[in-house]
C-alpha cells in the first residue's frame, strides 16, 4: 500500500531547485512520486526564470529554498496570464550537523503537502512547505 493517496497520481510530478539534497528525491520516489532534481534534468546552474519555465513545459511542480527569487517569479506570471505546475517554498532548515534529521523533516512536511493537494490544486500556486510542520 503506498504511503500517500496521491502518490499514484502520475499528473503529480515534482522538480527540485538544486539546492535541495538528492536523497529527498530518493525517498519520494519511493513512495512512488514522479521526482526530478535539476541535477538530472541537466539545469544545474540556469537562472531561475529558466528553471520555472522547465517545470511548468515539464508539468513539475518547483519544490525550492528560494523564496526571495521565486515568489516574485510567480507574482509575474500570474499577472501576465502566465501558468505553472505550482511552486513550493521552504525555509532551508538548520545546519549541516543535523542533516539527517533535517532531511527526515523535510520528507515528512513534503508527503504532509502532497497529501493534501492534487496536481490540479498546486497549480501555477505558491505554497509554503512550513504550514505542514
Amino acid at each position: 500500500m503506498p504511503d500517500s493517496v496521491l502518490s499514484e497520481d502520475p499528473l503529480l510530478r515534482l522538480y527540485l531547485d538544486r539546492h535541495i539534497k538528492k536523497q529527498l528525491a530518493i525517498d519520494l520516489r519511493k513512495r512512488g512520486f514522479d521526482v526530478l532534481p535539476t541535477e538530472e534534468a541537466g539545469m544545474d546552474t540556469a537562472p531561475d526564470e529558466d528553471q520555472l519555465e522547465f517545470a511548468a513545459k515539464e508539468k513539475r511542480a518547483l519544490l525550492t529554498f528560494n523564496i526571495r527569487d521565486f515568489a516574485p517569479l510567480h507574482e509575474q506570471w500570474s499577472a501576465t496570464g502566465r501558468s505553472h505546475a505550482g511552486i513550493i517554498v521552504s525555509q532551508q532548515l538548520g545546519s549541516r550537523q543535523y542533516g539527517m534529521l533535517l532531511a527526515r523533516m523535510l520528507l515528512a512536511r513534503m508527503l504532509r503537502l502532497l497529501s493534501h493537494f492534487s496536481a490540479e490544486d498546486l497549480k501555477s500556486n505558491l505554497v509554503h512547505l512550513e504550514q505542514f510542520k
